[in-house]
């Protein structure tokens, strides 16, 4: 088979496979080609894919042109989809609950399309989870930065409690999700106070039984709480935050917007608020815009907000071992005994699960519901 990786974006600074992955599928008689500098951003030369067994080509055209595998992980141009035939499968991070104008290119183009954020095995998603924890111990570690006065417009306050000092951090996080749970977890063990807002009562539960992060909070003398997430919680919790961090629940679904503006306003000058879920819309009334790795920070109402929508590229190298972890381990080694590409995804029910687009039809229930589109179950096309 002939896998091909492409250029990425700009801001995009992860790679679908490392090297090391290269080498395995070129081991295997594989064709892997890739275009110039794909791993440069995540410390990878283009020397180490050739070195692995993959062949340089100049541009992302000649790259997808015989492929059988296109992958991308920033999102596709449309001239990139007009370039890729229906028997071709492409597969990304394609969130498209919120880049529906890709979602009716590929629905256009007759293209089929495999969602790395939608493998779903036994209710856990392996490709977003590490993604997700990344964003969420991020999240804390950025919150003390920029309550620190190295951001003049901050609080300055430490993160947890010194003696003499009143009380320690605030953090007040909305929803137990993979990138939630991760960043009450490091909140915690820095010393400060969480309160976590959910309106999932088996999530509620799972958390009031996670002993770990009780013991977290009696290590250090901090409080912590989940709370069912109501309007008068999150009015009242949000005013006296310092830190307020929003996460979303469900892959592939689009942002609610809980937080108000007399929310934010009601908090202290110079406080933080990071929305995780950026990628996924806004959840603040506040949010007039997507913050860039260049301007990574706005004041708004006097609060200081981050929501820059690919965290992870942040941490390329990290991410791009990880992300290659998950394509190899539910893809790529299930295709060495086979030349046909959708044998490979139509074999695997996990896999099949995953395909987001058809034959020119939306195959996945979450992103339909979330856009108001026509659902059609993958195993009534392919029958």
């Amino acid at each position: 088979m002939k896998i091909a990786l492409l250029k990425e974006n700009k801001n995009e600074y992860r790679v679908s496979l490392v090297p090391a992955d290269v080498k395995k599928l070129a081991d295997n008689k594989h064709t892997v080609t890739f275009t110039k500098q794909i791993g440069i951003n995540a410390g990878f030369d283009d020397e180490q894919y050739i070195k692995a067994g993959a062949k340089l080509v100049k541009n992302n055209k000649t790259c997808i042109n015989g492929a059988d595998f296109v992958f991308k992980l920033s999102s596709l141009t449309p001239s990139e989809i007009k370039l890729i035939k229906q028997n071709q499968i492409i597969i990304s991070f394609f969130n498209m609950s919120n880049h529906p104008k890709v979602l009716f290119n590929l629905l256009k183009n007759k293209n089929t399309s495999l969602a790395l954020d939608a493998i779903n095995e036994e209710g856990l998603y392996p490709a977003v989870i590490p993604n997700e924890q990344i964003k969420g111990k991020f999240s804390v570690i950025l919150s003390t930065y920029y309550l620190s006065k190295f951001n003049k417009d901050s609080l300055g306050k430490f993160f947890s409690n010194v003696n003499y000092s009143q009380d320690a951090t605030n953090f007040v996080i909305v929803h137990a999700s993979y990138a939630g749970l991760e960043a009450a977890r490091t909140a915690l063990a820095i010393g400060s106070n969480v309160i976590m807002l959910e309106n999932n009562d088996d999530l509620i539960k799972q958390v009031q039984e996670d002993k770990g992060l009780v013991e977290l909070a009696k290590l250090n003398h901090n409080h912590f709480k989940i709370l069912k997430a109501s309007f008068n919680d999150l009015t009242k919790y949000i005013a006296n935050a310092d830190v307020l961090i929003n996460t979303n629940s469900l892959p592939n679904s689009s942002t609610q917007k809980r937080i108000t503006i007399q929310m934010i306003q009601s908090m202290k000058k110079g406080t933080v608020y990071i929305n995780l879920a950026s990628d996924q819309g806004p959840a603040s009334d506040t949010e007039k815009k997507i913050a860039t790795i260049n301007k990574p920070i706005y004041l708004s109402n006097g609060v200081i907000h981050f929501n820059i929508d690919n965290i992870p590229s942040l941490f390329s190298n990290t991410a791009s071992t990880i992300t290659s972890n998950i394509i190899s381990r539910y893809i790529l080694e299930n295709i060495h005994n086979s030349n046909d590409a959708w044998k490979v995804i139509e074999n695997n029910d996990v896999l099949l699960k995953a395909v987001m687009t058809y034959g020119g039809n939306l195959t996945n229930p979450v992103v339909a519901d979330t856009l108001h589109l026509e659902y059609k179950p993958i195993k009534g096309l392919i029958k």
